[in-house]
């Protein structure tokens, strides 16, 4: 299949998945292949609220951080179909996994945990990697696991390459109704 043959979808394509899991490398590629607008909802975050992720948890803890992550979530509810990249967590919560749903088609991003930490542990300056240990984390993105299942249409592994996983998406879409 040739980016010539694709048409773009009439609804946004959310993918969710684990810190790491390569939600905004596969976007982005699929956001090209579609045509369509692309948007990662952490930086939409950041710009519209002015501060960094660390600022954000160390004004109000994760309760302000999420109830920003919720107004992102609203504002890209109101927005032509795309492609959008949530944060990490943000499908954990009820609330954002509801809205999204009803907006366009999610799809979780489904990478080893290895594979997500071996990138955490690089980045030191993450509240998720500061505040956890290893195996805290692995526990997290167990049970997160569960929580991106439960909303997600569709489950891509990202266990290769990102132009991949962007195709495995692509393929779902084109033999669907999206």
């Amino acid at each position: 299949m040739n980016q010539t043959s694709i048409s773009a979808p009439k609804t946004s394509l959310i993918l969710c998945g684990y810190t790491g899991s390569g939600k905004t490398t596969v976007g982005k590629l699929l956001s090209e292949l579609l045509n369509l607008p692309f948007y990662d909802t952490d930086r939409m975050l950041t710009e519209q609220y002015q501060m960094t992720i660390p600022e954000i948890f160390a004004r109000g803890g994760e309760p302000l951080f999420r109830d920003m992550e919720h107004e992102i979530a609203k504002r890209v509810c109101s927005m032509a179909p795309a492609v959008i990249s949530t944060g990490g967590g943000m499908l954990t919560f009820e609330r954002n996994g509801e809205l999204l749903s009803r907006h366009g088609v999610i799809f979780y991003i489904d990478r080893p945990f290895e594979d997500c930490y071996e990138g955490l542990a690089r980045q030191k300056d993450r509240p998720l990697v500061k505040n956890h240990t290893k195996e805290e984390l692995l526990q997290s993105y167990l049970e997160r696991a569960e929580k991106y299942r439960r909303y997600a249409a569709y489950t891509v592994k990202n266990d290769s390459t990102p132009e991949d996983a962007a195709w495995k998406i692509v393929s779902l879409f084109q033999h669907s109704e999206i």
